[in-house]
């Protein structure tokens, strides 16, 4: 695959992936909260690679980090960094650059030691258990998760209204420009981990997270309204691991690298059934969360700043 034609498939996915997890958060917090780590970009990565099991191999453990890093990002959203006094534009500049830079400093140092980290098993293992100590924990109460406006109108005309503005142009426009200056910088990889580094990148989440929040201040002082999506957030590794194992190991085994076709429709195929997933399972979660007697120490839970 050219360069090229890989930056044409990947940049408008990335788009979609950025501007669905910043609407979702306007209606769901806690769907988008797992749509942060949503293994669209992976599956881009490891279909286009010769190697898509050292790819997938790669991104197991930066995927736990970009939910540990998201989870630090939406708890205490004055810290990374306080930024509240800037011009718009400019906090969602400084917020994803900063962000950003936080991530690759991490993601090197998991990337460059990625021999001495465990397998896919032992981290879905790892993350299953340490998913439900979190949400056991941390929860935040049902009220914190009501994000939808009394609005009868349908979601498209919502959607639109959303974007179709200013702002929201502006943001799109900043988004692409940035991706398309990492796409560039991350082709001179040498090795194919540091591809599966360079695809695990949460870019689109990033900027959705900064514009909700961005929103939000907007809207009036609400240090905690991202809570809910941290609710759902340590879901993620559940959907991706398994999901990059099992696509990477079916590449590797059963399509020829030239069948494009047949592989992007397996991927597509692959899209479809987490999305369901998804979509079955965290409603229900949450509706079973939500039943439980609220804790006293408020919606931030242990993690209270």
């Amino acid at each position: 695959m050219t360069p090229l034609l890989a930056f044409l498939i990947k940049l408008p996915l990335a788009l979609a992936v950025f501007v669905v997890i910043a609407y979702a958060g306007t209606v769901s917090r806690r769907i988008a909260g797992v749509l942060l780590t949503f293994p669209i970009l992976n599956g881009i990565a490891i279909i286009a690679s010769p190697q898509p099991v050292v790819v997938a191999d790669a991104i197991y453990p930066l995927v736990i980090f970009n939910c540990v890093l998201f989870a630090l990002v939406i708890t205490y959203p004055g810290a990374l960094p306080p930024v509240r006094a800037l011009p718009r534009h400019a906090r969602l500049f400084t917020r994803v650059a900063t962000w950003s830079i936080a991530w690759l400093a991490g993601a090197y140092v998991i990337t460059d030691h990625r021999a001495a980290i465990p397998g896919a098993s032992i981290l879905l293992a790892g993350s299953t258990a340490f998913a439900i100590l979190f949400m056991a924990l941390c929860w935040s109460n049902a009220e914190s998760s009501r994000t939808e406006a009394d609005d009868p109108s349908p979601h498209w005309r919502r959607f639109i209204a959303f974007w179709g503005n200013r702002i929201g142009a502006a943001r799109i426009a900043f988004f692409v420009l940035a991706y398309a200056c990492l796409f560039w910088v991350t082709r001179g990889a040498l090795e194919e981990k540091w591809v599966g580094m360079a695809s695990a990148l949460p870019l689109p989440g990033f900027f959705a997270v900064a514009a909700l929040m961005d929103d939000a201040e907007s809207a009036a002082p609400a240090p905690h309204a991202l809570l809910p999506m941290r609710d759902t957030l340590f879901l993620g590794p559940l959907l991706v691991i398994p999901f990059n194992w099992m696509f990477a190991h079916l590449l590797a085994t059963v399509f020829a690298s030239d069948d494009h076709l047949a592989r992007y429709l397996v991927l597509f195929a692959f899209w479809a059934a987490a999305a369901l997933g998804l979509l079955l399972l965290v409603p229900r979660v949450a509706a079973y969360l939500d039943r439980r007697p609220q804790k006293t120490n408020g919606p931030e839970g242990p993690f209270a700043s």
